[in-house]
């Protein structure tokens, strides 16, 4: 990191006793269970891995440090050791008794009540926790969130986004990402969506972001949508009010355009799939076209889509590196020239 990328934080050894004091609070002073945070993984096959965990730490073996992330109100949101917390506080609360143990073979079966003098062993055993503080840039703690979840149940880059920039804006996109159209966006074909790590929420992000601020694109993406989602946490009532009519006002020009199962699709091709490339192209375009032109220019409308899905100009432009600035720019304008030509 640069100097200007240095973090402020502070490192704290908190005994167990006191993570579950601070959790249990009202209201709570640590946040174990915000809604960017992955279900209780644990206990999904008994528990065994979660008695593991409570013998390593009556054995004293070293524990990996928590990363909290400071709000405005100084409460600590656990951005990594959740499964850990959740673990201790569950044991500690008598809902789980230990199973497979090897060090301690006297504790199998029992709960925490059970433990005896180990139990208050248990409750000042200390685990490292760090915590990044609220005055650290919003986009720094991104970073540092996507760097913790490398492992094999990574946070999607919107989960982050969504635990970060909470307001209106947020609930925005969560309110209009259960649309259906959104909701099933490239579904599986038995019906039920895909969309379990906020794909839907980025979804509508990527229209407002492309619409309002398209101009400002660089290439990156990843960064693209996180600067707007900063912007919105100041966005007045207003302008919430407008985005969510803006959305809706484009969905339902591409939903007047084409049928349910060629939304979002190459529909010159026999079998459609649905794809991120036309969702851009016809969200922030068909939505600037007054109603009676899309009733009357309709057929005019499917003939030059099909007409730019079939230019082999634009199958490249489709083929790899999408999201590049050039690719994004070039796949507008051919577009722009398409539609310009079908609406006069």
């Amino acid at each position: 990191m640069t100097q200007s990328a240095t973090l402020s934080l502070t490192t704290i050894d908190y005994p167990f006793e006191s993570l579950i004091q601070r959790a249990e609070s009202v209201p709570p002073k640590l946040i174990l269970n915000p809604d960017f945070q992955r279900d209780y993984k644990w206990d999904k096959d008994g528990w065994s891995r979660a008695s593991k965990f409570i013998e390593s730490c009556l054995m004293r073996i070293p524990l990996p440090s928590c990363y909290f992330a400071e709000n405005e109100n100084r409460a600590h949101l656990v951005i990594d050791g959740v499964q850990r917390i959740t673990t201790i506080m569950r044991f500690m609360n008598d809902e789980f008794a230990l199973e497979g143990m090897t060090a301690f073979p006297d504790l199998e079966g029992k709960k925490f009540s059970d433990l005896g003098t180990l139990a208050a062993d248990l409750e000042t055993t200390t685990i490292r926790c760090v915590v990044l503080r609220n005055e650290n840039p919003k986009e720094l703690i991104a970073e540092i969130f996507s760097r913790l979840n490398q492992g094999a149940v990574k946070l999607s880059d919107q989960e982050i986004r969504h635990a970060l920039f909470a307001g209106d804006f947020n609930d925005l996109l969560h309110d209009l990402s259960e649309n259906e159209a959104i909701k099933l966006f490239k579904a599986a074909k038995g019906g039920q969506t895909q969309n379990n790590s906020r794909e839907g929420e980025e979804l509508v992000l990527r229209y407002f972001a492309f619409s309002e601020d398209g101009d400002s694109y660089s290439g990156n993406l990843t960064k693209f949508l996180d600067q707007f989602m900063q912007k919105g946490v100041s966005f007045t009532p207003e302008r919430i009010e407008a985005l969510k009519e803006s959305f809706r006002s484009s969905l339902e020009a591409c939903q007047l355009i084409f049928e349910k199962e060629e939304l979002f699709t190459n529909i010159s091709n026999a079998r459609k799939r649905q794809g991120i490339v036309y969702y851009d192209l016809l969200m922030n375009s068909l939505g600037k076209i007054d109603r009676n032109v899309l009733v009357e220019k309709k057929s005019s409308i499917r003939k030059a889509y099909s007409e730019l899905c079939q230019s082999s100009e634009f199958a490249r432009l489709t083929a790899g590196g999408v999201q590049r600035l050039t690719s994004v720019s070039r796949r507008n304008e051919l577009w722009d020239q398409k539609l310009r030509v079908a609406l006069s």
